[in-house]
């Protein structure tokens, strides 16, 4: 869907359409919640709606962790407008009481509840839909449909439990699906039914966006879920034998191991990129705009060994190795190579990571290097993060344990010879081991091996990058936060796929003090904002630990002392700033604008957090907002406080660098 005219600076708000409350909705947001949320926006003088993933993730919480990377999620039906509804409307209409009041979003409760209800409708009209020629037709013109329904009743038959624990049907072939609709016609049909009840209210949502004016920006994962109906029938395009994650950053010393599988390119490139076609030409369907999560993922992947759990023993994909001939020539005997990626202790040193346990430790745990008397390894059934985290020894033990596997200079490749720098090398005690002659010479090849990735990362981002951003009409963002290569921007830029800038993180890291960018030396071709869902709102940034408030003031270039706290008047200065970036685009969460008036001001702003990355709790994924849309739409006062900052923005002229 083409986004249209974007010759002026573009003002918009982003929140999880699962936040969406309405006078019309059950416990959740709806998909036709869209149109009085975009009525509201409109009157603000927005101009865009971003939204989380809205793929059918089953009765997980996390629009991440999608089981399907075609189908919608059917939690987000509205169930008043279903044919067939009005035999369950007391039904419905106590469920939509009994969730008004609740605070945060009940999603495996509202989802459950939805699809039971959906049940009953479906097979109260089960003769009807089945001689329904449009149903048929749909179901037709859309491939990924009976794989799909297949993979979701076979789900529900085995308790929901992961296809790989099934006791059959782990490896369908077209001619099998089509044997499982015709033994399971009727629970096949419901699964398509509901996909075709979400897609025509989405699109009914969409078209009401489009007759007014306003854009919907959608958010496609670049990743899947193993337990998916994509994985399951479409196994090829995948890797089992490693999981994808982030680095270790600022925010986890071990990284992130988000347990999806890879892409094996080199077979979907074979293919002509035909599923990820596929799947923006299913997005192209509803949004105007999209934003490609982790896009740093096309140039190079953090792959992480299935047999572990954290993200600290991965490394990136496609990467150039460090082969065994460079480690050799440099003077490095083998035994030293082997040494520095599975390193040999002695009690001693195995006591400064285990303390008092050692001994009990090197029983259990440690076999005696061959001809030696006092050199010990980890045992090859304790060599992997899953089998020490599985022991039944107390945490601290665990920790200890953890230590001594992860201190090494390298993490062995999945080629014979080939390997990669362990992330914090250079500071694991087992390089300190090394005469300073080897300790210096690890630097020089660490430091070359680090120089030669770009131009691998910037020919792999340009080739699948280049294959997907002109497939459709849409517009084409990305989220590139974290640990961004040089090329990156480069490469977006010579695409015109608009970056990222949160505020709070777009400084000068290079540079002493790391000093923020400056409004004015924002990107063009960029996407600036105050937050986003995996941080905290303003409200919450202000009274975060370790955050200084003085050097973001100073930012801000706002008189007077820093205030202990976040006034709406201090908001909506912070929110002036914002929209007087440089970036085409200027899309702040809900929660950040709703700040401007203190009738939304929660008293606890964690309340207000979409997601806590790395963590996993009943308040991820379940933020309401704090009103409903009726609601907002009376308070006249923020929808003049938008209204003044977005005409401000809009009225400079685009051309002005």
């Amino acid at each position: 869907m083409r986004y249209g005219d974007h010759s002026f600076f573009q003002t918009g708000v982003a929140v999880p359409l699962f936040s969406l409350r309405s006078n019309n909705s059950v416990g959740i947001g709806e998909f036709l919640d869209l149109i009085p949320f975009a009525n509201w926006a409109k009157r603000c003088g927005l101009n865009v709606i971003q939204i989380l993933p809205v793929n059918d993730t089953g009765f997980e919480s996390s629009p991440y962790s999608a089981r399907s990377a075609f189908a919608l999620n059917p939690v987000f039906i509205n169930m008043q407008v279903v044919r067939g509804s009005d035999n369950y409307k007391v039904e419905i209409e106590t469920a939509q009481k009994r969730f008004a009041d609740e605070p945060r979003v009940h999603f495996e409760e509202v989802s459950r509840w939805k699809r039971s209800v959906l049940r009953k409708i479906f097979d109260a009209r089960y003769e009807q839909l089945e001689k329904n020629i449009a149903l048929s037709k749909w179901i037709e013109a859309n491939p990924w449909v009976k794989p799909y329904a297949a993979y979701a009743f076979l789900k529900d038959q085995n308790h929901e439990a992961s296809w790989r624990s099934w006791k059959s049907e782990q490896d369908p072939t077209s001619a099998r699906i089509d044997s499982l609709w015709r033994k399971n016609r009727k629970d096949a049909l419901f699964q398509s039914w509901m996909q075709f009840e979400a897609e025509a209210q989405f699109k009914v949502a969409t078209s009401e966006l489009s007759k007014i004016g306003m854009h919907l920006k959608g958010d496609i994962p670049i990743l899947i879920n193993e337990d998916s109906a994509d994985v399951w029938y479409d196994r090829k395009f995948f890797s089992l034998d490693d999981r994808a994650g982030a680095p270790p950053d600022m925010f986890s010393y071990s990284g992130q191991n988000w347990g999806f599988p890879t892409y094996r390119w080199d077979v979907i490139e074979k293919d002509n990129f035909a599923w990820w076609r596929a799947r923006l030409a299913q997005a192209s369907k509803f949004y105007h705009a999209y934003r490609i999560d982790h896009v740093l993922g096309f140039f190079r992947i953090w792959a992480i060994p299935q047999c572990e759990e954290t993200g600290i023993l991965g490394h990136f994909s496609p990467a150039v190795p460090i082969s065994l001939e460079t480690l050799v020539q440099a003077g490095f005997k083998r035994e030293t190579i082997d040494y520095l990626q599975r390193p040999n202790f002695s009690r001693d040193q195995l006591s400064s990571f285990l303390g008092s346990f050692v001994d009990t430790c090197i029983k259990n745990y440690f076999d005696l290097l061959p001809n030696s008397k006092d050199r010990y390894v980890l045992k090859e059934e304790f060599s992997s993060e899953r089998a020490i985290l599985s022991t039944q020894e107390e945490q601290k033990v665990k920790d200890g344990l953890l230590k001594v596997y992860w201190n090494r200079i390298f993490v062995p490749g999945t080629r014979e010879g080939k390997y990669y720098p362990y992330w914090y090398w250079y500071d694991q005690a087992v390089l300190y081991t090394l005469p300073i002659n080897e300790q210096n010479t690890l630097h020089q090849i660490m430091s070359a091996n680090a120089k030669a990735q770009e131009d691998l990362w910037r020919e792999n981002g340009m080739k699948l990058l280049s294959k997907l951003v002109n497939e459709t009409d849409m517009l084409v963002c990305a989220e590139d936060l974290g640990a961004v290569p040089h090329c990156v921007p480069d490469v977006l830029f010579k695409l015109n796929v608009l970056s990222l800038r949160v505020e709070r993180w777009a400084r000068n890291w290079d540079s002493p003090y790391s000093p923020y960018y400056e409004a004015e030396d924002y990107p063009r071709l960029s996407v600036s904002t105050t937050s986003v869902h995996d941080s905290s709102t303003l409200l919450g940034l202000w009274v975060e630990p370790g955050f200084d408030r003085v050097t973001y003031w100073r930012h801000l270039h706002l008189p007077g002392e820093v205030p202990e706290r976040l006034t709406p008047d201090v908001v909506e200065q912070i929110i002036r700033h914002i929209f007087s970036t440089n970036s085409l685009f200027c899309i702040p969460p809900l929660q950040d604008l709703l700040a401007m008036s203190a009738r939304w001001v929660p008293e606890n702003p964690e309340e207000e957090r979409v997601n806590i990355p790395g963590t996993v709790g009943p308040k991820n994924w379940s933020y309401k907002m704090p009103c409903t849309i009726e609601e907002l739409s009376q308070c006249m006062s923020l929808s003049s406080t938008i209204l003044k900052l977005v005409e401000e923005r809009k009225n400079r002229p685009i051309w002005k660098i």
